[in-house]
């Protein structure tokens, strides 16, 4: 019986993470038009109901500023040959901070954790998406403040 259970929790996460994958390198500037186009998806997924829905507003602003700037230096440069180093340094740097911002916010990133259950002294590893902790997160909230809501009404109904 253990066997079975310790085999299921050990192939359920693999099985889910090579069902869902993570965008290693969601926007990767080699030319204007490619980048109009992958700039204009970003967007779009952090959107309700995209990949980067949950994203926090700091960070979304730090991707938009640093998809703009990128905007103005692929802009000024026919061909990533023209640029002088400064501004392929500054290029490669706004692409990767938005790359780590985007991954870090990736509905698919998988986050696993290992603690032991109430009762126990065994750790159990669970995996669960990042989409789906902020689900759970965002549900709780809600909940709480609905139950606050109430409870200001029934106190100020008696």
């Amino acid at each position: 019986m253990y066997k079975f259970v310790l085999l299921a929790a050990l192939i359920a996460p693999a099985a889910f993470a090579a069902e869902s994958q993570v965008v290693e390198k969601p926007l990767v500037a080699q030319s204007l038009e490619s980048f109009n186009l992958e700039s204009a998806k970003i967007r779009e997924q952090m959107q309700p109901g995209g990949l980067y829905e949950h994203i926090r507003s700091s960070d979304k602003s730090k991707v938009e500023a640093r998809m703009d700037s990128m905007q103005k230096i692929l802009q000024a440069h026919a061909t990533q040959a023209d640029m002088p180093q400064s501004d392929k340094l500054a290029l490669f740097n706004a692409q990767e901070e938005v790359n780590g911002i985007l991954r870090h916010n990736d509905n698919n990133r998988l986050v696993c954790e290992s603690r032991a259950p109430v009762g126990s002294h065994i750790p159990v590893k669970t995996c669960r998406t990042y989409g789906e902790i902020e689900e759970s997160r965002q549900a709780s909230v809600k909940q709480l403040n609905e139950m606050n809501n109430l409870s200001r009404t029934q106190k100020s109904g008696n």
